[in-house]
């Protein structure tokens, strides 16, 4: 058989169609129980109450969106196989008339039900429109909501006629190709927009010698900008005019974007004391073991302890006071409650950054 011939074969077993529609009538084929989520496939829920008010404000401000691939049963209902998360949001944000009452009306939204779809969402402070913090589609403005549910997203549906092999390679190559980005990576590109000279610093910064083994990051991490975005992670600690209000990813997005717009600026002064730094940590706790718990890798609840604690107290530490004190924090009942489960929330986050500042202090 030709190449001509393989490729026209294997072809037929592929059948598509494309066309565009709203999200009030996705919505109201879920209700119809003619788009179907998998309950084992709803825990792969994973956006975060930030990422899902990004996405609401996307389309309130008419920004596209990626279409939505859906895979057709032989019964004619519709499975969702790429875009999960945004069909997620959507039913979660409208999810009191999705569900009706009873279901989870009654629990109060927070962090702990952030990806519970019965739960209807309440907005957080979004980047743009920052005034969208509170609302919930009941009241949010009902032309604001009209928007959201009249709001078009292209749907590329996998018909039934399509073989199961088909069916799988679809999923298959939809869900493991390409090489995603990290966060520090799009930061560094989108950044660049701004035409300043701050993420170009921070290359510099992250491949002195003295920071990259303080922090001895795997390979794959330090291709993914793991040692910029551990810096960024500090300076922000250290440098952000605004309290932590949104998740870290979202923080250090928005002081990257200040730092690029030249908002911020990385003197030579705090360039010097970050490497002062890392050389310190060093010193008194070579090749990453600041960073690192007796078994595991790099850890950044110890970072935001101990880098921030050595970068607010450098004058008054030195290689062997630094030892000590880290050394009674690793058995302290302070650290032991800022870790562990949880430990991504704010008030965790933010008591880590407080715990650093005041433990290494002299």
């Amino acid at each position: 058989m030709s190449v001509l011939e393989d490729i026209e074969k294997n072809r037929t077993d592929v059948h598509f169609d494309t066309y565009t529609t709203t999200w009030r009538e996705i919505i109201g084929q879920f209700k119809d129980n003619e788009l179907i989520i998998d309950p084992e496939y709803q825990r792969l829920f994973r956006w975060s109450l930030d990422q899902q008010t990004q996405y609401i404000e996307s389309i309130l401000l008419g920004i596209p969106s990626p279409p939505l691939f859906l895979a057709q049963n032989k019964d004619g209902k519709a499975e969702v196989i790429d875009g999960l998360q945004r069909v997620s949001t959507l039913l979660k944000f409208f999810a009191e008339e999705v569900f009706g009452p009873g279901e989870g009306q009654s629990e109060p939204a927070n962090e702990h039900n952030q990806n519970k779809i019965e739960v209807p969402s309440v907005l957080v402070e979004a980047p743009i429109i920052g005034s969208l913090e509170g609302f919930t589609a009941r009241t949010l403005p009902e032309q604001l909501a009209r928007t959201i549910r009249y709001a078009r997203i292209t749907i590329i549906i996998l018909e039934k006629e399509s073989s199961v092999r088909a069916r799988y390679e679809v999923f298959r190559r939809l869900n493991k190709f390409g090489s995603p980005l990290s966060d520090q990576e799009i930061r560094n590109c989108t950044s660049r927009l701004f035409g300043g000279n701050f993420p170009v610093q921070l290359r510099t910064l992250a491949q002195v010698p003295a920071i990259r083994q303080a922090i001895t990051l795997s390979e794959d991490a330090e291709k993914e900008m793991g040692v910029e975005e551990t810096i960024l992670r500090l300076l922000a600690f250290n440098f952000s005019p605004t309290p932590l209000k949104h998740e870290i990813r979202q923080y250090l997005d928005d002081f990257m974007v200040l730092a690029s717009e030249g908002k911020f600026k990385l003197t030579d002064d705090i360039e010097k004391q970050i490497t002062a730094t890392f050389e310190l940590i060093n010193q008194a706790l070579p090749d990453g073991s600041a960073f690192r718990f007796t078994r595991g890798g790099f850890s950044t609840n110890l970072f935001d302890i101990v880098a921030t604690g050595v970068f607010r107290n450098l004058k008054t530490l030195d290689a062997t006071s630094l030892k000590k004190l880290y050394g009674s924090l690793i058995k302290s009942e302070e650290l032991k409650d800022l870790i562990g489960a949880g430990s991504n929330t704010r008030k965790k986050l933010q008591g880590r950054v407080d715990l650093g500042k005041h433990w290494f202090k002299q």
